[in-house]
């Protein structure tokens, strides 16, 4: 943890303020969700995501996406991996890039060829289906899957199934 130097008060309400600034390097949103966790002398505000809760839930639908469809399978939240399986898989926690967040964010599955597919992990990709996981109107984040070659009807299904088994665990 590093110091930032800005001191804040509690207001009459328990309320703190998070600066601008940090709110803009977290990526921080209105009406985002923060997770507190308490030491005997530190209370530490963490970005909540439901994706990130489902860590082990998430790695094994993604490794069984990725064995059944043969490409690289890549489950993020909003802001970063949060799982991946397959040949050039992104790191977990890399950052993913607004032009992706913003597909996300249009709430619609995108199927994207080799002149448009987003740059993601170390492999030269020519298809991509990228679904957003929506779960009782809210988006969580996307289920995306990385192809060397293009994508198939089937490769599309598989994307859009795996979607749904999020969408079921994130409603229960």
């Amino acid at each position: 943890m590093k110091a930032t130097g800005i001191l804040r008060r509690i207001d009459e309400l328990g309320r703190v303020v998070i600066p601008k600034e940090i709110r803009k390097t977290m990526k921080m949103r209105e009406g985002e969700e923060l997770e507190i966790f308490t030491t005997e002398e530190e209370v530490v505000l963490k970005k909540y995501s439901e994706l990130s809760s489902m860590e082990t839930l998430s790695r094994s639908l993604a490794l069984a996406i990725s064995k059944a469809s043969g490409h690289t399978a890549v489950v993020v939240d909003g802001d970063k991996v949060i799982a991946a399986a397959g040949k050039g898989a992104p790191s977990i926690g890399e950052p993913i890039a607004e032009t992706l967040r913003i597909v996300i964010s249009s709430r619609r599955r995108t199927v994207l060829a080799e002149e448009k597919v987003i740059a993601f992990g170390s492999e030269k990709m020519r298809g991509e289906v990228i679904q957003p996981i929506l779960a009782s109107g809210d988006l969580f984040g996307a289920l995306i899957l990385l192809s060397e070659e293009s994508v198939s009807k089937a490769d599309e299904q598989l994307v859009r199934m795996g979607a749904i088994f999020f969408e079921e665990q994130i409603e229960r």
